[in-house]
């Protein structure tokens, strides 16, 4: 963020200069170029292993890990370090403000600039396998710009107040490829899971989520604003163009691009009357000097009345939001068990239905057997049949054949019959003249006896079976 500082011999700023150095010359050359009376402040914090540490306090202390940042001589080794940074939040703007930061007047950019590189060497920076010079933290450098303008009336000045956070994100970190060890490798677990709440923040605001984790990290906190509040808020991602960092460009503009969808609100800058703002510096001196008296008083309570009711204030507040998101848990917990319910009840289903399912293939396969027995005894019967239909066949043949015959015996049986007939009665029409009487009635009682045999001969013989009968019939 900060790069090359040395100003060309112009002033301007380097070819290598990073972010904040241009941002510093842009500002001061147009506030110099409008004419109107301004001021401008400066602070610069870091956020290493979650602690804030204020880089341009007078005295800094070391980090709770007890490493010393560049820049820091034994004689600032010695120093009892006191308590970190604490953020509260600020009711009156919607936002947060960090109790104890130190924020310091510049009249130009060569200030601001000197302030920047004081604060850059006193940040926690270590070597790695990527980069000789690696950030250890994430920093915030802010510029608060009081600018001036005429009224009707002297006390009726407006002061139109513009803040600018310029905040320098460490980047996430593979331990096993930057080879981090210890104390190294702490670093950048507390580094890699700040982004991780940063990226389930932006996650939430782009799904519109009813939660948004702020509070699981100081980095959220400081950015809660940037991030769908009242600003407006620009991200810059840095990658590489190396394959061997293709999973890393990819996670980054993959992260970039989500929280380029979060949208903000942004409000015009805060605008506000000369007096407003004497009372309100008479406000905060009037709570320093509180906060300093209670503090040499030693009566148990380091704090004034007003800012333990604040505090107090703060505190229900917490509690309140605690409650809330234990009803919400509650919540969870109970649609959890609702699906776990559900979950049971479908499993149970689903084995019933398993069962029903078994039973069905088994009535398949024994219904297939009975079809299977059912189909050879199917084939035995269509050959039974084939059979039946050759025999048939044959004996209606056989029955054609014997009804020719018996027709051909019945005619022959007819002019048998006529034969016979008329046999008798030649018989019985022509007897021999003059024969006597007794020599007559011996061949007529011969003849009589002998004609009824025969005919009763010839009708045993024209009987036939009833096949041929039938078979005549139909004829």
């Amino acid at each position: 963020m900060q790069g090359d500082l040395t100003p060309t011999p112009l002033g301007n700023p380097s070819t290598n200069a990073g972010m904040i150095p241009r941002v510093l010359f842009r500002l001061f050359h147009h506030l110099e170029s409008s004419g109107s009376d301004y001021s401008v402040k400066v602070s610069y914090i870091e956020l290493y292993n979650e602690e804030l540490r204020d880089l341009l306090a007078t005295e800094l202390p070391a980090p709770s890990g007890n490493a010393q940042p560049m820049g820091m001589g034994k004689d600032n080794a010695a120093v009892k370090a006191p308590e970190g940074l604490k953020i509260f939040d600020d009711a009156s703007k919607n936002g947060v403000f960090i109790q104890g930061l130190e924020e310091v007047a510049v009249k130009d950019s060569a200030d601001a600039l000197a302030l920047l590189t004081k604060g850059s060497e006193r940040r926690q920076i270590a070597a790695t396998k990527f980069n000789d010079h690696s950030s250890r933290s994430h920093s915030v450098f802010s510029i608060t710009v009081h600018v001036k303008k005429a009224g009707h009336v002297a006390s009726d000045d407006l002061l139109k107040i513009g803040k600018l956070n310029l905040v320098d994100l460490a980047g996430s970190e593979n331990i096993g490829r930057s080879g981090a060890e210890n104390k190294r490798a702490r670093e950048a677990g507390m580094i890699n899971q700040s982004l991780l709440t940063l990226g389930r923040v932006i996650n939430a605001l782009v799904d519109k989520a009813q939660h948004v984790p702020y509070r699981e990290s100081k980095l959220t906190r400081l950015l809660q604003d940037s991030l769908g509040g009242r600003t407006k808020t620009c991200i810059i991602a840095t990658v590489s163009p190396a394959r061997s960092n293709m999973e890393e460009t990819l996670s980054t503009l993959d992260y970039a691009m989500r929280a380029k969808s979060i949208r903000n609100k942004p409000e015009l800058n805060q605008r506000m009357t000369r007096n407003s703002l004497l009372k309100e510096y008479v406000a905060e001196i009037e709570r320093l000097k509180a906060d300093v008296l209670a503090a040499r008083e030693k009566n148990g309570i380091f704090f004034s009345e007003e800012t333990w009711q604040q505090l107090s204030t703060e505190h229900e507040v917490r509690q309140t939001e605690l409650e809330e998101a234990r009803k919400q848990v509650d919540i969870v917990e109970g649609q959890m068990r609702n699906v776990r319910d559900e979950f049971e009840q479908s499993i149970a289903l689903l084995k019933k239905r398993e069962g029903e399912l078994k039973e069905t293939r088994d009535q398949l396969k024994t219904t297939e057997e009975v079809l299977d027995s059912k189909t050879v005894e199917l084939k035995h019967v269509q050959g039974a049949l084939e059979e039946e239909t050759v025999v048939r066949s044959a004996h209606q043949q056989t029955e054609g054949r014997l009804n020719t015959v018996a027709l051909g015996l019945k005619t022959v049986l007819r002019d048998s019959i006529k034969d016979v007939g008329g046999l008798a009665s030649r018989t019985f029409s022509a007897p021999t003249p003059k024969d006597s009487k007794a020599s007559l009635k011996p061949r007529l009682k011969a003849g009589q006896s002998c004609v009824p045999r025969l005919i009763s001969s010839k009708r045993k013989n024209s009987r036939y079976s009833p096949s041929t009968r039938n078979a005549s019939m139909n004829n």
